[in-house]
């Protein structure tokens, strides 16, 4: 369930204001934008459709009358805005919205509120699964509406079959990088040096952090080439620069002083960040570059590498937050493929062994498998395991069933997969199941793998008998 407050864009106290760069009003055309106030009211922060026109205006988030998703995490650093997808000539992700709904994430969807041919676009926020059916909080407030009365979408838009799958013409993923955003630290300006060094974030998204590391509070987001002025000694700033695990203290156009990657500035604008040398550990033969190295040339009209195998008992991550998803483990323009949402599930390629110790660790790379079956490189310490927390690194011992006595093992993580044999792949899913589900072990000698970070562990429920990650399930 997503919780906020319905509000509605024809409320009397907004509705005759003009939307974005417009002349149309919030009241006519602002169901998108009061959705995302919702959704962002949602997540901890506390906004009006008038504040959130004001703020995307100011931040470049609107084209006319056309509200830009996208733009939302460079004004409310906790959000992210992963896609829109498209569903008006297919079945809506019914599964993939009620997973995310069921893990409290914003889900807003595009329906149709009109009769006439075609698809005549309103967006709703998704509240809940109902039966058959979603909860909304729909930003239009017709007569009779109000807190208390129950939302249903396809009693309200039954205009191409009545049926969820039809109903959802698209589909616009979001998530937040926490519930509510923690207080913002205390901190002193420094002054800035009579001989100012410029250095540019050399990719969109740059974060500028309260303290030098990935867990620093996060201020905001840049987009590349912003320029920022260093408040460290050129000498010093020249020495990190494109160096992994390096920080910059710097302030941003707006006087805003913090901490950014180094690794993801440049001195030259428009340009990517030198990058420094990277350690890879035990790439598999022939995969990957030698540390420091570039990646071995393909010879000409020679025949392209064999995908690498998924290894039995493969780890799922996802990731922290947006991450670059690499042809090489080496951070540069040249090598960036696409970024990553933090709701795309990653599949490791290298063994469980190799990859735990990597995972969350700065400086290290994994080899993975992206949704569209395309082998890269991610950054380990921007991935965590897709359960929701970290593998045990130890397994206690546990105490041995009665003679002939059934085993049960609980997940100890949101969302942990059921599968029908032990690897990670679309079709192998059976279900997902929440935290503190009650398994039974359907194996002889299954709770010697519990907590096992390369293991799978054979279990049943009252519906069905599968394999679950051992690693997130205890006694």
């Amino acid at each position: 369930m997503f919780v906020t407050k319905n509000l509605y864009q024809n409320d009397d106290a907004w509705k005759k204001t003009s939307l974005g760069h417009s002349s149309e009003t919030i009241g006519g055309w602002g169901c998108l934008l009061t959705s995302v106030t919702m959704m962002l009211n949602g997540i901890g922060y506390s906004e009006t459709p008038v504040t959130v026109n004001e703020k995307m205006k100011n931040a470049g988030g609107f084209q006319g009358a056309f509200f830009i998703p996208s733009v939302l995490p460079y004004v409310w650093p906790n959000s992210a805005f992963q896609d829109f997808q498209a569903c008006e000539a297919y079945p809506a992700p019914l599964t993939q919205i009620d997973a995310a709904v069921a893990q409290g994430k914003p889900v807003i969807l595009q329906v149709d509120w009109n009769k006439q041919a075609g698809i005549q676009t309103h967006f709703v926020l998704v509240k809940e699964r109902k039966g058959e059916d979603y909860v909304l909080y729909d930003p239009y407030k017709y007569g009779g509406d109000g807190p208390d009365k129950e939302v249903l979408l396809t009693t309200r838009y039954k205009y191409n079959g009545a049926k969820l799958a039809s109903e959802i013409s698209g589909v616009i993923w979001f998530n937040a990088y926490s519930t509510t955003p923690p207080e913002p630290p205390k901190v002193t300006k420094v002054e800035v040096p009579a001989e100012k060094f410029i250095i540019y974030a050399a990719e969109d998204d740059l974060s500028l952090r309260a303290d030098p590391s990935v867990g620093g509070y996060l201020w905001k987001r840049m987009v590349a080439t912003t320029e920022l002025i260093c408040l460290e000694p050129k000498a010093q700033v020249k020495s990190k620069l494109g160096v992994q695990g390096q920080w910059i203290q710097v302030q941003d156009p707006k006087g805003d002083q913090g901490y950014v990657a180094a690794w993801y500035v440049s001195e030259t604008k428009n340009k990517p960040a030198s990058s420094a040398p990277v350690t890879v550990s035990a790439p598999a033969a022939g995969s990957a570059p030698k540390p420091g190295g570039a990646a071995p040339a393909p010879k000409p009209g020679g025949a392209a590498p064999a995908p690498t195998p998924v290894p039995a008992g493969a780890l799922a991550l996802v990731p922290t937050e947006e991450l670059s998803f690499r042809s090489q483990p080496v951070i540069s323009n040249e090598t960036l493929i696409r970024k990553v949402p933090p709701t795309e599930q990653l599949i490791c390629l290298e063994p469980a062994n190799q990859a735990i110790p990597k995972v969350g660790v700065q400086n290290q790379w994994l080899k993975v498998r992206d949704q569209n079956k395309k082998d890269g490189y991610v950054a380990a310490w921007y991935v965590k395991y897709a359960g929701g927390s970290t593998a045990q690194a130890t397994t206690a011992a546990a105490p041995a069933p009665a003679a002939g006595g059934a085993v049960k093992v609980h997940t100890t993580a949101e969302s942990v997969s059921m599968r029908k044999e032990p690897i990670v792949s679309d079709a192998s899913l059976i279900k997902r199941v929440p935290v503190n589900y009650e398994f039974i072990i359907a194996e002889p000698g299954g709770e010697a793998k519990i907590g096992a970070n390369n293991q799978w562990l054979k279990v049943k429920d009252a519906t069905h008998e599968g394999y679950v990650a051992a690693w997130f399930v205890s006694r």
